[in-house]
């Protein structure tokens, strides 16, 4: 087996450095299926730690899918850990359109918008203007904090949802996951302690995990994230950050409520730690309040603010900014220019006309309108299919997040409804430690009124027919 290694002056629990270590090797085929990992009392001898410490580790992997045990026997690595992150990977990828989809199937997976919602035309006429206007110039490399007229847009365009900056604590970059990226290149070091919220957005996982953080979950309430269990976690392991989404949350939908956010923002102060503000859709509101955003409660400079312009505007602009606290400017910009040295020139001119002539006002109407309607239509049909879930009405977004009923488990759910052309997000991929498998994530964002219907009436039949436990399900896409 591969070598453990435990480090007694970090913070992070050494039965969760244990459990990581043992789930990489797993994750990476080192601990091939069917390997019996060492007895509870060798393994405590072997790493000088408490047998308690092993039993802790033990329990979270055969929770969490990656080991079971036989009782006088031992523990053993579970079969299937690398097709189930294949399913995992291949959903994840169908979500930003980035694998084929059989051509029919209805796609209650994608958060990206119908191409026909794009302000293709008005941003054509921007291009050509840009064009005739910089010529040569536009195709220049940019000073790599972003184009000086674009950030000053910026500026205004964040002042209209209460907060106050300046420009230079604006980075351009090219796109939220680019923003997510930065962020961890910027601030995390190998073993550095993150908190996320439970359940959370799997690319940013993905992303704090690639730099060697130890991820910390803390649970969500209807109103925000728990406080309580993340002062106690603050206390304890004194994280680089808390990644939350605080409007219209993914996979949940959640909205905080203004005392949560003023809360977050006093508990990052308190605790000498920083929040980043993943800000991908508080612009879809289905209220007549607004929601500002985290950023706008921040007195304390703690809040990093990242904004994507792509989710509700075009996804292939790749555009998007960060609001950086006044001593991470500097970190921000390095990591930036190593990570592409500049976003688009000729894309960062032309929306800065977009966001100046106020064009962005005409296009979010547009699009509220018309995921006000799909969200009703899926309201509908979620309510006549109450007695096999459990979901809360979100107040904007793109998604409906609701838990199975009668011991569904979400991936067979997911195959099921492949099989009559419904693809839909099953919940594990959203939790980054103890695995849920009963939720699936329902997205609104692609499919227009009538295929809203249609898949409504798949998820019906699926859930009427039940499930048969003998079945055994593979992956098609």
């Amino acid at each position: 087996m591969n070598k453990i290694v435990i480090d007694r002056n970090k913070e992070t629990p050494i039965y969760l450095q244990l459990y990581s270590q043992l789930k990489r090797f797993i994750e990476n085929g080192s601990l091939p299926p069917g390997y019996k990992l060492p007895t509870i009392r060798s393994m405590a001898k072997e790493l000088g730690v408490n047998i308690i410490t092993v039993v802790n580790a033990y329990r979270l992997l055969e929770e969490n899918g990656y080991v079971y045990t036989r009782v006088g026997s031992g523990t053993y690595v579970c079969e299937g850990i690398q097709r189930d992150r294949d399913l995992i990977e291949d959903i994840e990828l169908s979500e930003h359109r980035e694998i084929p989809v059989k051509k029919g199937t209805i796609n209650f997976a994608s958060s990206s918008l119908n191409p026909e919602l794009f302000p293709v035309d008005e941003f054509a006429e921007l291009i050509n203007r840009v064009l005739k206007r910089d010529r040569g110039y536009a195709f220049e490399y940019q000073d790599s904090r972003g184009y000086k007229p674009l950030r000053e847009s910026i500026l205004k365009f964040v002042r209209l949802y209460g907060i106050e900056t300046g420009v230079e604590n604006i980075q351009v970059i090219s796109g939220g996951q680019q923003g997510i990226d930065v962020v961890s290149k910027a601030l995390i070091n190998f073993g550095d302690t993150i908190v996320v919220e439970r359940p959370t957005y799997s690319w940013a996982l993905a992303s704090f995990q690639s730099r060697g953080a130890d991820i910390l979950e803390v649970n969500l309430n209807k109103d925000g994230i728990d406080i309580e269990d993340l002062e106690d976690k603050l206390k304890k392991f004194k994280p680089k950050f808390i990644y939350v989404m605080p409007n219209f949350h993914n996979p949940t939908g959640i909205l905080y409520s203004d005392e949560k956010k003023e809360k977050l923002v006093g508990l990052a102060e308190k605790y000498e730690t920083y929040v980043l503000e993943d800000d991908f859709a508080s612009e879809l509101s289905f209220t007549e309040t607004a929601s500002l955003p985290l950023k706008a409660f921040d007195k304390y400079d703690r809040v990093i603010y990242l904004k994507s312009f792509s989710k509700v505007h075009m996804p292939g602009l790749r555009l998007g900014f960060i609001i950086a606290p006044e001593k991470l400017v500097s970190s921000f910009l390095k990591a930036k220019y190593v990570t592409d040295l500049t976003t688009s020139g000729l894309m960062q001119r032309a929306f800065d006309l977009y966001l100046r002539e106020n064009i962005w006002k005409k296009h979010i109407e547009e699009v509220k309108g018309v995921m006000r309607e799909r969200f009703e239509k899926m309201k509908e049909g979620l309510t006549q299919l109450e007695s096999y879930f459990e979901f809360d009405i979100p107040k904007g977004g793109f998604y409906y997040w609701v838990k199975l009923k009668d011991n569904w488990k979400a991936v067979d759910f997911y195959q099921k409804c492949l099989e009559r052309g419904l693809l839909v997000v099953p919940g594990d991929m959203f939790f980054g430690i103890k695995k849920e498998d009963n939720f699936l994530r329902l997205s609104f964002a692609s499919c227009d009124v009538q295929e809203i219907e249609k898949g409504i009436e798949i998820l019906r039949q699926v859930l009427s027919e039940g499930q048969n436990e003998n079945e055994t399900y593979l992956p098609i896409i």
